[in-house]
């Protein structure tokens, strides 16, 4: 199946829209509607340590998909690339170690979503399919979806989200 996101909108192939992604105004939270604008999940990073805060490691927090009435839908754990590792490699002088995947656990499944570059995602399942391609589209704008299983349309909106965040996590820190 193939689909489009353009301008937080999830666009079906026959370009009926099928959801939407509204990004909050402060923090990171993100809030999933159908087309006439109900909500029926949202997005958030949250804290796994006691103190609520998470820090520049990656393994203290984790990305959450919810349904409107606060039940998990989905979470993602985001971990470091390959000779990363801060725990492995300690921590670079100059840099954040480079993070370039999470595992994600969506309907009783395990799917590990990757971080190509920030133009390119994917979703494999546990034996290595592709189940979600997600790829800008250049100069049109956007980012095209295809899928090879079905999935809601909050649920490739969520993982959308969880690709964005991913792709955040590369991003300097600004002091």
């Amino acid at each position: 199946m193939h689909y489009v996101i353009q301008t937080g909108i999830l666009f079906s192939e026959e370009n009926q829209p099928l959801a939407r992604l509204k990004s909050s105004f402060s923090g990171q939270e993100k809030t999933i509607c159908t087309p006439d604008g109900t909500i029926v999940m949202g997005t958030k990073i949250r804290a796994l340590s006691q103190s609520g805060t998470y820090g520049a490691d990656v393994s203290s927090h984790e990305y959450v998909l919810l349904h409107e009435d606060g039940t998990i839908a989905a979470t993602a754990r985001p971990d470091y690339a390959k000779d990363s590792d801060p725990s492995e490699m300690r921590w670079p002088v100059c840099r954040m170690p480079r993070v370039d995947h999470a595992a994600v656990f969506l309907r009783g499944q395990t799917y590990c979503l990757q971080f190509q570059n920030s133009q390119n995602y994917t979703l494999t399942d546990a034996a290595g399919v592709v189940c979600v391609q997600i790829y800008h589209r250049g100069l049109m704008g956007g980012w095209n979806v295809e899928t090879s299983e079905p999935f809601l349309p909050e649920e490739l909106c969520g993982i959308f989200a969880f690709c964005r965040y991913l792709e955040q996590e590369n991003e300097p820190m600004v002091i």
